[in-house]
């Protein structure tokens, strides 16, 4: 799973170069029980090869491609084009993945696996669209098309299943860096960023252009079964993730420790999964762009939501409405050496 040092520190000093802004990520660890290592040569590991990530959490929900806290502690905030810097990060972290910040040179439409790629196919043809910037081929197997900044934000163009956007407050994961799966990032050839960045079709843009709240934020899926209580927990999950992904700058860090501290609340009745909710706060918290704008006070307030909610277990109330001002303590209070940008 390693790569030699100078390939990706030498990778993030080019982008910096170009007036990128570039952050260092996790990677991925290897599991040791039969893993085959990527050699160095360009050769894919097997498919099937899983790894860890390198922030050694067992429930991480972004292997190797959220911020190195250790390095920058704001996460996307702390991006920079200072050369002396990049040389520096990667010195310290030879084999930390590469992170570009979206919204100044460019925007991304990140297209994951067949169902996002047979979307775009589709799209293109109906609008008689021809692709022709930058582009990578993702560790997953996805795509990443770069485009001219629209100034719009993290989004999802209407209509599309498994295709992202990702604008200003957004990043993505550049080559050489690697996936979970082993397999790298990829320019493909002939279309890396010496080639001019298209701007975006009409069409598309189109589809971009819509109110973050009208778009529904998906639930991770558990089997409900007849327990007590779940179809009121599914319904709980669903309003709490609404609340944190469509929260304002300000208000996001707020939301999300009540939605967790009342989902946990549910969690511990049994009427929720535990792990779907981690996932789906997760999410939720990328979709107002609080995880990467502060990733390490994201994880921290998760984690003190988790710890109160888990000691109140919470009746089903016989309303499918929860409650966001129930009895149970208030949120810690940040300690004085936190930055922040809630609101500023």
């Amino acid at each position: 799973m390693s790569r030699p040092s100078w390939q990706l520190r030498d990778a993030a000093l080019g982008y910096a170069s170009r007036g990128i802004p570039v952050l260092p990520l996790h990677y991925p660890l290897p599991h040791h029980r039969g893993v085959q290592p990527v050699t160095d040569n360009g050769q894919q590991a097997d498919p099937a090869v899983g790894a860890g990530c390198s922030c050694r959490d067992p429930d991480c929900g972004q292997v190797a491609k959220h911020p190195l806290g250790s390095l920058v502690p704001h996460g996307l905030k702390d991006a920079t084009t200072n050369r002396a810097r990049v040389l520096a990060w990667w010195t310290q972290q030879p084999q930390a993945n590469i992170g570009l910040a979206c919204g100044h040179r460019f925007d991304v439409l990140d297209v994951d696996g067949p169902t996002g790629a047979q979307a775009i196919r589709t799209f293109a043809d109906a609008h008689a669209l021809h692709s022709s910037g930058p582009l990578v081929r993702t560790g997953s197997g996805g795509w990443h098309y770069y485009l001219a900044p629209t100034g719009l934000g993290n989004n999802r163009p209407r209509g599309f299943e498994q295709v992202d956007w990702r604008g200003r407050g957004g990043y993505v994961v550049a080559p050489p860096s690697r996936h979970a799966s082993g397999h790298p990032y990829q320019w493909v050839a002939g279309r890396d960023l010496d080639t001019a960045v298209p701007g975006v079709p009409a069409a598309l843009l189109q589809r971009l252009q819509h109110r973050q709240a009208d778009r529904p934020v998906p639930v991770p899926s558990v089997p409900i079964g007849d327990r007590p209580g779940a179809r009121y927990g599914q319904a709980a999950l669903a309003q709490e993730l609404a609340r944190v992904a469509t929260a304002p700058q300000g208000q996001r860090n707020q939301r999300l420790w009540e939605a967790a501290r009342n989902l946990y609340n549910l969690v511990a009745t049994g009427a929720l999964d535990d792990r779907q909710v981690h996932q789906g706060l997760l999410h939720a918290a990328e979709r107002c762009g609080l995880l990467a704008q502060e990733p390490r006070q994201t994880h921290r307030t998760l984690a003190s939501g988790r710890q109160i909610g888990l000691a109140h277990p919470r009746p089903v109330p016989d309303r499918i409405r929860p409650d966001p001002t129930h009895a149970s303590p208030p949120p810690p209070a940040r300690t004085g050496d936190e930055r922040t940008q809630e609101g500023r």
